[in-house]
């Protein structure tokens, strides 16, 4: 509830594949017990240009999505578009370059989030 930022009144939009744990917590634990929407977006191949036309044409308040994606939205240079109702953003995984973090916040006048969770403290 609280890393995620979640209300009753939020949209929730996380870009994890099914397959990966993140996509349960960040799809349907959190936001069900958060009771926010989720939204859900049929996209076979990450394309930061159809990231950032999904984030500006639906009210999306929160977006989730891996630091490898955030890299791929920077560099295509979202600040263009605009995301009128994002409010807050969140990653995980493999850590996110200082870089990154200053140009989001550049390009969409937004902060990321960055969460470590269990799965980034497993030791073989």
């Amino acid at each position: 509830r609280y890393w995620m930022n979640l209300a009753p009144s939020d949209i929730m939009w996380n870009t994890s594949d099914t397959g990966w744990a993140k996509s349960a917590w960040g799809s349907v634990f959190t936001p069900w017990i958060c009771g926010s929407c989720v939204f859900v977006h049929n996209m076979p191949q990450f394309k930061p240009e159809v990231i950032a036309e999904t984030l500006s044409r639906y009210p999306i308040t929160t977006f989730c999505t891996a630091p490898t994606a955030f890299r791929m939205l920077v560099q295509h240079d979202v600040s263009s578009y605009k995301f009128l109702s994002l409010k807050h953003c969140v990653t995980g995984g493999e850590a996110l370059n200082p870089e990154v973090f200053t140009k989001w916040k550049t390009q969409t006048g937004l902060e990321i989030h960055e969460g470590y969770g269990q799965t980034e403290t497993v030791r073989l």
